[in-house]
């Protein structure tokens, strides 16, 4: 297996995390022009990981277990779903809705967890024999 792949993206989810919690918190204590430029750091990021497994990851899995399986079409749900939810908070948050973003982004920490946990657990195993330049793959994650 590639551990390399799966360490850099598990090692990812949790600079992501790191992030998101970072919006959140300024969120929670009222800076909301601060939670924003945080979210929107934060969004960058998750954008080039999310990229990274739709563009190079996805079609991996797919091209061995079908396109239409099952596990890489509830992750790119779960990708379209953080993406609306990401839009939802950024406007509550510049509509200055501090108790509205703090409780979406309470939800959305949830949801992510859930993925990331399906990603590191099944996906990235799974995927991680698949692919031949997990180095190119990883370096896309940005820093």
């Amino acid at each position: 297996m590639n551990d390399a792949l799966v360490d850099g993206f598990t090692h990812h989810h949790r600079t992501l995390d790191e992030g998101f919690e970072k919006a959140k918190k300024w969120a929670q204590d009222g800076e909301l022009r601060q939670a924003i430029q945080a979210l929107r750091d934060f969004r960058e990021a998750i954008e080039r990981h999310m990229g990274a497994e739709e563009q190079r990851l996805f079609p991996a899995y797919e091209s061995r277990h079908g396109q239409d399986n099952p596990l890489t079409a509830i992750l790119r749900k779960g990708h379209r779903d953080l993406r609306g939810f990401f839009d939802e908070i950024e406007e509550t948050l510049e509509a200055g809705d501090q108790d509205e973003a703090t409780s979406l982004m309470g939800t959305v920490e949830q949801i992510l967890h859930h993925h990331d946990e399906k990603e590191e657990q099944e996906f990235y195993p799974a995927v991680a024999p698949l692919i031949e330049d997990a180095p190119a793959v990883l370096s896309a994650l940005g820093g």
